[in-house]
């Protein structure tokens, strides 16, 4: 008998069982993005993304602006978005500075890259001492062509040489074909599965027919890979409800392509799963400049 109570008051509860997902502990998702993004330029696109997250999850959405990721990073580890559209960098600083986010997906290009390595790009003439040799960089905000090399420097895993500071990519070729430099930092695509041999694809090959004529190149040093900013949660969020966004975020390409356009304009190749130690290779550079 006893037995039998049991089992009608488990048959009650089973419907509210069935219907306690997160759509009965988030009564809104506040989804955190910054003001450079190219949906937030035009609001009939925001809202746009805003009603097709909303549908997707069944869930009022709002989609919350800042103007810089100082401030994206600082709601999202007060958890006053759940989720937000992430640089890499701002990534690894609002998990610096909480351990409290995930990373849920990353973004893929069409063509198949994934982010990008930071290189150091000689002459095949140069010596091969670094110290020796006097390399160019664009400017200090640069990550792929300052920050991450500086970073290098200062750990001991490469050499100093002599720097000569540019102040814009264009610049660091000129003074790379006229002769004045011996190399330069900058980056190239990182795909994966393909072998890092060639500096045919610095600046994603954007100079390469002015490089072609400065004689043949070689790379002296490459970084660990830098993924694409990613797509992040906050650990607080409902398992259920990441689910449910990364489902959404995966099936993107093939049923929303218009959508995929507005919320990744440079990244048409749709969203991969992100792992825990996909933006280890950034922790060093949190709050150094």
């Amino acid at each position: 008998m006893r037995l039998l109570q049991v089992f009608f008051i488990f048959a009650a509860l089973a419907p509210a069982i069935a219907r306690a997902d997160y759509r009965e502990t988030v009564p809104v998702l506040r989804i955190g993005i910054v003001d450079s993004h190219a949906a937030v330029a035009d609001p009939v696109r925001l809202e746009t993304v805003r009603r097709a997250y909303a549908s997707a999850l069944g869930l009022p959405v709002e989609i919350v602006r800042f103007r810089s990721y100082a401030g994206l990073i600082d709601a999202h580890a007060s958890a006053r978005v759940l989720y937000a559209i992430h640089s890499a960098r701002s990534f690894a600083a609002t998990q610096s500075v909480c351990g409290c986010v995930r990373a849920l997906r990353r973004a893929v290009a069409g063509d198949g890259t994934t982010g990008f390595r930071s290189v150091l790009v000689v002459r095949e003439s140069a010596g091969s001492k670094v110290a020796d040799l006097r390399i160019a960089f664009s400017d200090e905000e640069s990550v792929s062509g300052w920050q991450i090399p500086h970073l290098a420097m200062i750990s001991g895993g490469l050499a100093t040489p002599t720097l000569a500071r540019a102040g814009s990519v264009g610049s660091v070729v000129d003074r790379f074909v006229a002769g004045q430099v011996d190399g330069f930092f900058g980056w190239i695509p990182e795909r994966p599965g393909e072998r890092v041999s060639s500096a045919d694809q610095v600046f994603g090959g954007l100079y390469s027919n002015r490089l072609a004529g400065a004689g043949p190149l070689r790379i002296s040093w490459l970084s660990e890979p830098v993924r694409h900013g990613p797509h992040a949660v906050h650990r607080s969020m409902p398992d259920d409800l990441a689910q449910a966004i990364g489902a959404f975020l995966d099936a993107m390409p093939q049923a929303s392509p218009g959508l995929l356009d507005l919320l990744e304009p440079f990244h048409a190749g749709g969203f991969v799963a992100a792992a825990p130690d996909d933006y280890r290779s950034l922790d060093g550079l949190v709050g150094a400049r």
